[in-house]
């Protein structure tokens, strides 16, 4: 698969509100239609990211899961900042 990321974080060993800030200070400033690239390692942060992304209006362009991390795919639907 390939997607181009505008920029990636790496939100492995956080908190899921910590892995969310991280993410949401990312996508924050990218134009419309950017992709953000998340790359975490617990499967309550890889939820809590697709959740906080599907209610800001955002799609999960694609998830794939490597030895142990999961690689998400963030893609910024809209021109407002994420709240």
């Amino acid at each position: 698969m390939t997607i181009t990321a505008a920029t990636t974080v790496d939100v492995r060993d956080m908190l899921c509100a910590q892995a969310i800030m991280v993410a949401w200070k990312a996508i924050r400033p990218l134009p419309a239609w950017s992709v953000l690239e998340i790359v975490c390692n617990a499967q309550d942060v890889k939820e809590d990211l697709l959740i906080w992304a599907k209610e800001l209006g955002h799609t999960v362009a694609a998830v794939e899961e490597r030895v142990g991390d999961t690689w998400l795919w963030i893609r910024k639907d809209s021109a407002k900042p994420a709240a």
